[in-house]
């Protein structure tokens, strides 16, 4: 283990510690059923907390909660996560002020600030009691989400997504898409260059 893993490990631990109050009330909430008040509830107060301690609480708190946090992840002030069934991977990055549902979020993924990634496109099933009906989306290894974009739907590996676009329908493997709805605008197996126009 490197100097940088074993921080890393301490500081993760260390925050647990501290958190262990919350951590205890999630997970009798989870055992006591599908709620998730108590869980939706810590998550948007510690979405609040800022700078690296911040970060460190939030990952920390995840790690517990969620099915799949990586410890390299990082998670920026104003993000939360909304629902428990969602999973993070190694070196993803999600800017300030996201929104994610039901998510998995792949391997170096980079998400710009102020996305929504929804818990699917269809989420509101008839009938009388009017209870949601909630997917899942798949946001790929090392995609590049822009700034504002609202996703409905799953982004494949390597592809990107601009700015203020909205994604409801699945974006193929290296593609790039924007506007609303989203549009493929090019097709490469390097989308960086056009990434870095589309994040802030």
């Amino acid at each position: 283990m490197s100097a940088g893993d074993a921080i890393r490990w301490a500081t993760t631990w260390l925050a647990q510690v501290l958190l262990s109050p919350l951590l205890l009330l999630c997970a009798v909430e989870r055992a006591l059923g599908p709620g998730e008040v108590v869980f939706s509830t810590c998550a948007q107060f510690l979405a609040l907390a800022p700078g690296v301690p911040g970060s460190v609480l939030r990952k920390a708190f995840y790690m517990a909660t969620l099915e799949g946090c990586a410890e390299r992840a990082h998670v920026s002030i104003g993000t939360f996560f909304a629902h428990r069934e969602a999973v993070i991977h190694r070196d993803a990055h999600l800017g300030a002020y996201c929104i994610v549902g039901r998510a998995t979020i792949g391997e170096g993924a980079n998400v710009a600030s102020r996305v929504s990634i929804t818990s699917g496109r269809h989420q509101h099933a008839g009938g009388a009691l009017r209870e949601p009906v909630l997917g899942r989306v798949r946001i790929g290894h090392r995609a590049w989400i822009g700034e504002g974009a609202i996703i409905m739907a799953d982004v494949g590996d390597d592809a990107v997504v601009g700015a203020g676009s909205v994604v409801v329908q699945p974006v193929p493997p290296g593609a790039t898409v924007a506007g609303n709805p989203a549009r493929e605008i090019a097709s490469t197996g390097s989308p960086r260059a056009g990434a870095r126009a589309d994040r802030s």
